[in-house]
């Protein structure tokens, strides 16, 4: 694979995002001090609008960098009144892919050579309004995560949410994200893509969480459609458990479900530990999809983040899939090995907190795939702003 490096421009602008001055509702903000994703996320499995401690974390835990802004940001409240809260979450990007040229196997005396030009462009990676009300404070509430941009006005989560049960309980029933494996922002993680349980898939059901003490478990039934036209009359079951041992997590998911004919199991344990300023996670999954034939898929994550200054975090994050780990064709008698069709990709770069409500990213991933694969081929260069709050 070749490519060409970033333009001078492209450095410079990183340059400037990076030096003067990026915090996104990522999971190892979480495991950096211990907290459960109900600390921060109404939605007790992490992800959408953030609690009154989580809007609060980022003003008290970290130091922005730019402090006028800051100052001024103190008087912020996402309250319109005493039982109704707002929260959002806007992403402008803009991404540059660089131009690729790849070979694939002779053919006879003759080689396919895959070719794609460089391009950039701007956009808005994402887009959500959150509203909460609460109905009977900490204990009975309504909760509509809504998509306002980029394609259009779309549910992406509606549910009743009732706390307080037994075992620190609680249970939510209506459109929502189903729990498996740690919830990072990116949809494009194989751990997130790949298995389907990432931000633009939700389904209907209810769900039934415990937290006792350093714990927390949920579990999930739900149609199993993601959301369309209920055709799947077993269900699908989805889970995921936690342990917090100090500066270490560990935790697994499970998920089954058959649709169309298709009978999907997907289970793997993740991990975290934090040490100070450094904090790494890391995902296993396996996923079979069984029908007239059989495919059996590998998917790894790992990351990195390094805080500097509670302002800048350094970051590596590394995706591994393996599609064909085994695969049974239709007749076959059993499954196996695919060779030589794995995909990874790594990812560069940083994130700096400008305000308590803005973070601003820089983020130069490469990318390795089948050669007729030029999207998974291509490297990328990609500056964001972010404001949530």
């Amino acid at each position: 694979m070749s490519a060409h490096h970033p333009s001078a421009s492209g450095l410079l602008l990183a340059a400037v995002l990076l030096l003067p001055s990026l915090s996104q509702a990522e999971p190892h903000f979480a495991f950096k001090d211990s907290y459960k994703c109900s600390a921060c996320h109404v939605n007790h499995i992490g992800g959408g609008k953030r609690t009154a401690f989580g809007v609060l974390y980022t003003q008290t835990e970290f130091k922005p960098l730019w402090g006028k802004a800051t100052e001024k940001a103190d008087g912020f409240s996402a309250q319109v009144g005493p039982s109704i809260s707002l929260g959002a979450d806007l992403m402008a990007a803009h991404e540059s892919f660089f131009k690729v040229e790849e070979k694939g196997q002779p053919a006879g005396e003759t080689q396919t050579t895959f070719t794609q030009d460089s391009q950039n462009s701007f956009g808005i990676s994402s887009g959500q309004l959150y509203i909460e009300a609460a109905l009977a404070p900490e204990v009975l509430s309504l909760y509509f995560d809504e998509i306002v941009t980029p394609s259009g006005a779309q549910s992406r989560e509606a549910f009743v949410l009732l706390q307080q049960l037994p075992l620190d309980g609680y249970l939510k029933f209506g459109r929502m994200l189903l729990p498996y494996g740690i919830r990072v922002w990116d949809d494009e993680a194989f751990i997130r893509q790949v298995t389907g349980f990432n931000f633009d898939n939700q389904d209907l059901g209810v769900a039934l969480g415990l937290e006792p003490g350093n714990t927390s478990f949920s579990l999930a039934l739900s149609n199993g459609t993601q959301g369309a036209g209920d055709d799947n009359p077993g269900k699908q079951l989805s889970s995921v458990g936690s342990v917090y041992l100090g500066k270490v997590v560990l935790g697994g998911s499970f998920s089954m479900n058959k649709a169309q004919g298709i009978k999907r199991l997907v289970a793997g344990p993740f991990a975290s530990a934090n040490f100070g300023p450094l904090t790494l996670m890391g995902e296993a999954d396996w996923m079979r999809d069984r029908g007239d034939a059989e495919q059996q898929q590998l998917i790894l994550y790992g990351s990195a983040d390094y805080w500097l200054r509670q302002s800048i975090d350094l970051q590596l994050r590394w995706n591994f899939l393996d599609p064909y780990y085994r695969y049974r064709a239709p007749g076959a008698a059993k499954a196996e090995k695919v060779a030589e069709d794995e995909r990874s990709r790594i990812s560069l770069g940083a994130d700096a907190l400008l305000t308590p409500f803005l973070s601003a990213s820089a983020h130069y991933q490469f990318q390795k795939s089948v050669p007729q694969d030029l999207r998974g081929n291509t490297d990328s260069f990609i500056l964001a702003l972010h404001a949530f709050f």
